[in-house]
């Protein structure tokens, strides 16, 4: 899944030089690493602990480019609580694009997910996200950014990589 965000983010009308990229949950870094070599300048988040092999591959991959690339512990929620992850981490909110593959998971991390979207998404941000629909329960994320107001459209296979 990851790699299908990766291929249409590569060649989706989206001009990246200069934007400000926040990658949630960015595994390895494939998504991240695709817009920072293409201009944006990205913030990759993984959970703590768990950044070593994306702090390798930024630092292989983009090693010209060290400005475009951060990566940075993150824990989903409310800002200030804490959670079976650990401290809720503040990824600020003045993101061009907040981008994300594989996120949904996990019915104890969704509603996490969704808290830290709200904080962060202001205003111009657009919410990129690619997903495979594995149970039914997945849709009530969706709904859930409908209610808060996110508006989305699934892509054509056609648009996709």
């Amino acid at each position: 899944m990851r790699a299908r965000a990766a291929g249409y983010l590569d060649v989706c009308p989206i001009s990246w030089e200069g934007k400000k990229v926040l990658d949630l949950g960015s595994g390895c870094g494939l998504t991240g690493l695709c817009v920072a070599s293409a201009g944006a300048i990205v913030t990759m988040t993984e959970l703590p602990g768990c950044t070593s092999t994306l702090c390798e591959n930024c630092e292989l991959s983009l090693a010209a480019t060290p400005d475009r690339w951060t990566v940075k512990d993150a824990v989903w929620g409310v800002v200030g609580d804490v959670t079976a992850w650990g401290q809720v981490t503040d990824l600020g909110y003045e993101w061009d694009y907040i981008l994300g593959a594989d996120l949904i998971y996990s019915d104890d991390s969704t509603p996490h997910l969704m808290q830290t979207l709200l904080h962060s998404c202001r205003g111009k941000t657009e919410f990129i996200m690619s997903f495979e629909l594995r149970r039914k329960e997945d849709l009530n994320f969706l709904k859930g950014l409908a209610e808060h107001g996110f508006g989305f459209r699934k892509l054509p296979a056609s648009e996709l990589h």
